[in-house]
C-alpha cells in the first residue's frame, strides 16, 4: 500500500534529527546552525530553523534527487514550500544546480509533485494538474465496478479504504461540462442513507472528472440468490431468516429516501443491489450516479435482467417494416426448394415469449399473393419486425416504475426466505410461455408480462408461510409471529406490482407497510434494527395516509392470513398475448377463498 506524503507524514518525518542525518558531511551539518545569510543581523534564525518552519518539502525533494546540500542555495534565494510547485522555466532561471542543472531540474520538477499531495476529504472536490499526484492507488485486477457498472469504473484505495471510482469525460464532443459536473455532484453528495451507495469525494485531472463511491461490496443480490456466501451461511438459521426479512425494509427505505429527495433510481434489479460482508444491503447504480457517464449502459438496451424486472410502462412495442430476401425459389419445372434464410424463422410465432424476450425478434410475414411466375416469387418480401425497447430514460413515471421493480426484488428475498430459489420462481412465471420442441426461444419470465403467474406465486408463498406459522404455534419452530410478518411483506408487494402506475403505492407508503411487519417480526424498538429512520415532512404525511387510509391507496388493516386473491392483470398496452393471456385479461383468475379483502 502506497504511503502518500501528506502534511502529517512530512511533519513527522522531516524533523531535526532527519535533516542533520541526511545533509551529509560534517561541514554541511555545521552550516545548518549558521544564521541566515540574507538576514543582515535582523534575525537569529538559522538554516535549520528555516527548514523546519518553511522548507520541509524543499529539503525532502532535494534529498530524493540526491543533492540535499543544495538546500542552502535554495534558502539564500528566499525560496520555501509556499513557492512550490516550481515550473520548468522557473527552475531554469534559478540555475540551482550549476553544470548539472538540466538533469537535476527535470528530476526536481517531477519529484516535487510527490510531496505536494492534495488530500481527498469526505464531501470535498479537488482539481489536480496534469503532473500532480492523485492520492489514490488502483486495486490490481479489479476492472469494472460491481452491480453492472461500465468499464469506466475501477476500484481504488484512498487512505487505506477501498472505493469505486467512476471516470467521466469532461472534454471533447461527448464530454460533460465541468461546471455542470460540479453542480451535479454537489446535489449527489447531499444523499446520505445507510442503504444507498453514495459519493464520498470527487476530483478532476486533465480531460476527466472522477467520482469516488462508497461503500464497496463484492457481491450482488443476483449472485447471492444463486449461491449464498460463507459469511451468510455461517449465521444461525434464525439469524439468516431475520437478515433476509430485514433486507426487505432496508432496500425500500433507501428507495423512499431517494424519492423524498426528488431522485429516482430507474435501474432496480438484483444485480444493482449489493451486499457487504457485514450482511448490509445497498441500492447501487441509481440514475443520478450514471447520468453524467456517456458510456454507462451502452450495449445493455436488451439485457434480459433489465427487461424482466422492468415495469410495464417502461417497455413499449415498436414495429418496423424491413425488406428480406425471398425464402423460396420456384423452378420452371414445377419443383421448388425451401431454403432457410439465415436469421429468419420457419413460421410466425403463436406464443408471445419471443416477442417479449429482448434478444429475439418475433416476425410475422405479411401475406403475399401466390404466383406461378418464378420472378415474382423471388422478389424481396416485406417483413414486420416487432421488438420491445426501453422507454425514455427520465420518464415522468419513473417513481412508480421504481416501486414496481423494487417489489420484484422483495419477492425474490421472501421467496428465498421460504426456501425457493430464483430458478423456481422464473420457471413458475414462464410456465405458460414455453414452446414444445427444440431450438425455440427461451420462455419469457418477465414480471410485467406474467403478472398473473406472479400473483399465483404470491399465493403459494402466503400458504407456505401460513403452514410454517401453524407448525411454530405447536412449539416446533421459532414463533408464528415471524411467519405472519413474512406473509405481510409478501402481501405488501401487491400494491407495488399493479399494472397501472397510478394505482401503485408510493415508495414511502410501501416502506411504512413493510417496516410495520419487519418490526412486528423482529421486535426492534426502532422497527428495523439497521439504522433506517423515517423523516419529517412528506414522510409524516405518508405515515398519516398509511394509518388512516386517506392517501393514494386504501391500506386498511388486512388479516395477515386470510386467503389471498391477487388480481395482477397484464395491461393491454404491452402487446400481443396468447389465448390463455387473453382469457386472463377478461377476468379469469385463480379460484380463491372469499375472506381475503380484494383490491381492484
Amino acid at each position: 500500500m502506497t504511503s502518500w506524503w501528506t502534511d502529517v507524514r512530512i511533519k513527522t518525518t522531516v524533523n531535526r534529527d532527519y535533516i542533520i542525518r541526511e545533509i551529509g558531511p560534517r561541514k554541511f551539518q555545521d552550516a545548518l546552525h549558521h544564521p541566515l545569510a540574507f538576514g543582515d543581523g535582523l534575525t537569529d534564525d538559522t538554516y535549520l530553523d528555516w527548514i523546519l518552519e518553511k522548507g520541509r518539502r524543499c529539503f525532502i525533494i532535494l534529498n530524493f534527487i540526491g543533492v540535499p546540500e543544495q538546500i542552502f542555495q535554495l534558502i539564500d534565494k528566499s525560496l520555501d514550500d509556499d513557492d512550490l510547485p516550481l515550473s520548468e522555466e522557473a527552475l531554469y532561471d534559478l540555475n540551482l544546480f550549476g553544470a548539472k542543472s538540466e538533469t537535476l531540474d527535470k528530476k526536481f520538477y517531477r519529484q516535487q509533485f510527490s510531496v505536494l499531495v492534495q488530500e481527498l476529504v469526505p464531501g470535498g472536490h479537488q482539481d489536480f494538474g496534469a503532473d500532480e499526484v492523485v492520492p489514490v492507488e488502483p486495486r490490481n485486477g479489479r476492472k469494472g465496478s460491481i452491480g453492472g457498472a461500465s468499464q469506466t469504473s475501477d476500484r481504488v484505495y484512498v487512505q487505506d479504504k477501498l472505493y469505486t471510482r467512476k471516470k467521466i469525460a469532461t472534454s471533447g464532443d461527448n464530454g460533460v461540462d465541468r461546471v455542470h459536473f460540479v453542480i451535479h455532484l454537489k446535489a449527489l453528495q447531499s444523499l446520505k442513507h445507510p442503504h444507498l451507495v453514495s459519493v464520498w469525494a470527487t476530483y478532476t485531472q486533465q480531460d476527466f472528472s472522477y467520482m469516488l463511491l462508497c461503500p464497496v461490496t463484492e457481491l450482488t443480490l443476483k449472485q447471492f440468490l444463486d449461491e449464498q456466501p460463507k459469511f451468510f451461511k455461517s449465521l444461525e438459521k434464525q439469524q439468516r431468516r431475520e437478515t433476509l426479512l430485514r433486507w426487505t425494509h432496508c432496500i425500500v427505505s433507501g428507495l423512499a429516501y431517494l424519492h423524498d429527495h426528488d431522485f429516482t433510481h430507474q435501474n432496480i434489479r438484483p444485480s444493482n443491489v449489493t451486499i457487504g460482508s457485514n450482511n448490509t444491503i445497498y441500492l447501487a447504480n441509481f440514475a443520478a450516479l450514471n447520468a453524467l457517464d456517456a458510456a454507462e449502459g451502452k450495449g445493455q438496451a436488451y439485457r434480459t435482467e433489465i427487461y424482466e424486472h422492468a415495469a410495464p410502462e417502461n417497455w413499449r412495442r415498436k414495429a418496423s417494416v424491413y425488406e428480406t430476401a425471398p425464402d423460396k425459389t420456384i423452378h420452371l419445372g414445377g419443383s421448388r426448394t425451401a431454403r432457410r434464410i439465415k436469421g429468419s424463422t420457419k413460421a410466425p410465432l403463436s406464443r408471445p415469449s419471443s416477442a417479449f424476450f429482448p434478444t429475439q425478434r418475433a416476425r410475422s410475414v405479411t401475406a403475399t399473393t401466390s404466383s406461378s411466375n418464378s420472378s415474382s416469387n423471388s422478389r424481396p418480401k416485406k417483413t414486420l419486425i416487432s421488438t420491445f425497447s426501453l422507454a425514455e430514460r427520465f420518464a415522468p413515471a419513473a417513481a412508480p416504475a421504481d416501486v414496481f421493480s423494487l417489489s420484484t426484488v422483495i419477492l425474490h428475498l421472501t421467496s428465498l426466505l421460504l426456501g425457493y430459489g430464483p430458478k423456481s420462481f422464473a420457471t413458475h412465471r414462464s410456465r405458460h410461455n414455453r414452446q414444445a420442441g427444440r431450438g425455440g426461444a427461451p420462455a419469457d419470465a418477465s414480471f410485467h408480462v406474467n403478472l398473473y403467474e406472479v400473483g399465483t406465486w404470491m399465493e403459494l408463498l402466503m400458504k407456505d408461510a401460513k403452514e410454517r406459522e401453524k407448525k411454530d404455534q405447536k412449539g416446533k419452530g421459532t414463533g408464528g409471529n415471524f411467519w405472519r410478518s413474512v406473509g405481510g411483506v409478501v402481501h405488501s408487494t401487491e400494491a407495488g406490482l399493479r399494472s397501472q402506475a397510478t394505482e401503485r403505492h408510493t415508495a414511502r407508503e410501501l416502506e411504512l407497510r413493510v417496516g410495520k411487519y419487519v418490526k412486528r417480526a423482529l421486535g426492534d424498538v426502532n422497527g428495523v434494527g439497521c439504522g433506517c429512520r423515517c423523516e419529517d415532512g412528506e414522510t409524516e404525511q405518508a405515515r398519516v395516509r398509511a394509518e388512516t387510509g386517506t392517501g393514494t391507496q386504501d391500506f386498511g388493516e388486512e388479516p395477515l392470513f386470510g386467503e389471498p386473491k391477487y388480481r395482477l392483470s397484464v395491461p393491454a398496452s404491452t402487446g400481443a398475448y396468447s389465448a390463455i393471456d387473453q382469457e386472463r385479461r377478461m377476468g379469469m383468475v385463480v379460484p380463491v377463498m372469499e375472506n381475503w379483502p380484494l383490491r381492484a
